[in-house]
């Protein structure tokens, strides 16, 4: 093998199959003739070695045309096989041919060309076979091969397409160190068949069973790759359960869509399964080209770019090929980071890097009128609910004034539309972070109905996965220091979407409904299926780890922070679910605060931030957000009374018809 490899680097490999193709071409065309007329007789006879030249000759050029020499021995498959059969029948005509038209065909025997050709097909593909077969380890016993230098035993999940390329890579050696020893299948039909010599056990259920038997026969099965075609979330879910019960590490094959995240050397190499591939729930997938109008030679402006929420729609931007990206963050290292990795990604975009911090708003207005955006989209948040509960004053003068300079600015400088991106927090807020969240909705909401150019959209939503100094990278670095996980409470809930889920949402957002007047002064929120429990997102990280959950890591409650809901809401009973949108998305109508006296108590809110009265700082917070209910008392009557609504069905039932989930049109 290391001969092949030398000679394959060197270029020697192509001048050697070349010398191959015109032997066999000189051995096809002698030994018809031996057959036709006898060894002895084609010794003996004068015409032979002419005519095998003239032969070779003529397959020479033939070969030469058809680019035979060019075909990977390697790779060689039925296309290469049915390119062999058209060279010989084409080297066997043309021989024919000139030979009737140059002499008429004296001395070459009828039966001649006609098994020349038949044995050049077989000297041309026969050795190309063997040599493929000898790469992928079929001509020794394969486990006897592979074995020795695997590492791990695995074992796939569905007998696809996928499977054999899966199982034909792991030969070549391309994906060092799996061996294959098995094969599950959910369709009963294929059960006890084989794939390249791999058997086919069963299916999902008697994983236990297989692992079991191919242990007694030596053989210890580690992973589980899943190769069954576009799994769902429940799907998966249900795969990863099943597996890390048995110790099995779960693994699938990338789907061939993720053409951003695949080289030509990952396309089969397992990827771990991801937390956001186990949502309980279908994802959604928006059309992207869809708002490339709104986009397409816009001056688009981000603030929190170097968020997470910030970066990824900067990323999808990018895509849309904008006049011009502005970035801006009052983070410079986040900053810096966003800018290197988009100029390397976009290399004709125009972006323009500012470090802006929202909260000034000389600074804000400045940008503004330097590059008049067409399109905002307002990111800049403090959204850590313990850490703003113990800095009020800040969030306000970050989530509320923020929003007011941003929104200000943005109808100064005559842009067409302001995206803020909200959360649910907002609704019922109990915490800082919610109620600033919801003051700045009701701003952005007043300017919305009250500007004849500038449109203000509000898009609300749940928890990201993976956003900084979100739940699951605490969990990670838990589980990477042997645990415990640590859950502030056994019933709290949250709703749970991906990043580029939620980018999507806010891209549509602002191009749904651009220049209906009806619909100013309205938010839009995801249909985010059914709220996830934080102790089941705990329990999945540690299977999805290749653990097991109060077995390997156990998982402990810490009690709710002060702030912190059980439950989060998407709705206000208050609000009206006005359109379901055919892509899951509800257009809600909350209430619209009187601008003039929202202003006013913004004034005097504004005042009591800036002389560090936090005491009236929040109260006056109450008065434009009534229903936020602070303070540690308040936090407990509404801790208690979620948990009798948890263990009560009957409540249940009655909270459910007060608050009806949007529905998710489903393709």
């Amino acid at each position: 093998m290391e001969l092949v490899e030398r000679a394959k680097s060197s270029g020697l490999l192509r001048y050697l199959g070349i010398l191959h193709d015109l032997v066999m071409a000189c051995a096809a065309f002698f030994l018809a003739y031996v057959t036709a007329i006898g060894w002895t007789a084609a010794l003996a006879s004068d015409v032979v070695l002419p005519k095998t030249l003239a032969f070779v000759a003529v397959a020479a050029v033939v070969f030469f045309v058809f680019s035979v020499h060019r075909g990977s021995w390697r790779y060689v498959s039925i296309p290469e096989f049915l390119s062999i059969i058209k060279v010989s029948v084409t080297a066997v005509v043309v021989y024919t041919f000139g030979s009737f038209v140059l002499s008429r065909g004296i001395n070459v025997p009828r039966s001649v060309p006609v098994l020349a050709g038949m044995y050049l097909i077989a000297g041309l593909a026969g050795p190309r076979l063997i040599y493929r077969l000898f790469l992928e380890g079929s001509i020794l016993p394969v486990t006897a091969k592979v074995s020795r230098r695997a590492v791990r035993n695995v074992l796939l999940l569905g007998m696809t397409d996928s499977a054999e390329s899966f199982i034909r890579l792991t030969r070549r050696g391309s994906l060092a160190g799996v061996n294959v020893v098995g094969i599950l299948d959910e369709a009963p039909r294929r059960h006890a068949r084989s794939v390249q010599g791999v058997k086919v056990y069963g299916a999902l259920p008697d994983l236990e069973a297989v692992a079991k038997k191919l242990a007694r026969q030596g053989t210890t099965v580690t992973e589980l790759v899943v190769t069954e075609t576009s799994p769902d979330r429940q799907r998966l879910g249900h795969i990863v359960e099943k597996a890390t019960s048995l110790g099995l590490k779960t693994s699938r094959i990338p789907d061939l869509t993720e053409t951003a995240q695949l080289t030509s050397n990952s396309i089969f190499e397992p990827k771990a399964i991801e937390l956001g591939d186990l949502l309980g729930r279908p994802e959604i997938v928006a059309d992207i080209k869809g708002i490339a109008g709104l986009i397409n030679e816009r001056t688009v402006l981000v603030t929190g770019a170097g968020g997470s929420i910030g970066s990824e729609l900067c990323r999808q931007i990018a895509l849309l090929s904008p006049r011009r990206l502005i970035i801006t963050d009052s983070s410079e290292f986040h900053l810096y980071s966003l800018d290197m990795e988009l100029r390397e990604k976009f290399e004709t975009a125009r972006i323009e890097t500012r470090i802006v911090d929202v909260r000034d708003s000389a600074r804000v207005n400045l940008v503004f009128q330097q590059f008049k955006p067409d399109i905002i989209f307002h990111a800049a948040a403090l959204k850590h609910v313990p850490l703003v509960e113990a800095n009020p004053l800040e969030a306000i003068k970050t989530n509320l004034f923020g929003t007011r300079n941003v929104a200000n600015a943005a109808l100064a400088a005559g842009a067409s539309a302001c995206v803020m991106i909200s959360t649910d927090k907002a609704v019922n807020p109990t915490n800082i972070m919610g109620a600033t969240k919801r003051a700045a909705e009701a701003y952005c909401q007043a300017l919305d109905v009250s500007s004849e150019k500038t449109r203000y959209k509000t898009v609300r939503f749940g928890n990201v996965l993976g956003s900084n100094g979100s739940v699951v990278p605490r969990f990670q670095d838990q589980i990477a220091s042997g645990g415990p996980l640590t859950v502030t409470h056994p019933e709290v809930v949250r709703y749970f979407m991906t990043i580029p889920e939620a980018v999507r949402l806010v891209l549509h957002a602002s191009a749904h409904a651009q220049g209906r007047r009806k619909e100013r002064g309205k938010i839009m929120v995801l249909d985010m299926g059914q709220p996830v429990r934080i102790v089941h997102l705990a329990e999945r990280m540690i299977q999805l780890a290749g653990l097991r959950p109060y077995v390997d890591i156990d998982i402990i409650f810490t009690g709710l922070r002060p702030g912190e809901k059980l439950f989060e809401e998407l709705f206000d009973p208050s609000e009206v679910q006005s359109e379901v949108t055919d892509d899951g998305y509800v257009v809600a109508s909350p209430r619209v605060i009187d601008k003039v006296l929202l202003e006013k108590t913004l004034s005097e809110l504004e005042q009591a931030a800036y002389n560090e009265d936090e005491k009236r700082a929040v109260e006056l917070l109450s008065h434009i957000v009534p229903e936020f209910e602070n303070g540690s008392s308040a936090d407990a009557g509404r801790a208690t009374d979620t948990v009798v609504k948890f263990s009560n069905p009957q409540r249940i039932a009655t909270r459910k018809a007060a608050h009806p989930a949007p529905t998710v049109k489903e393709d």
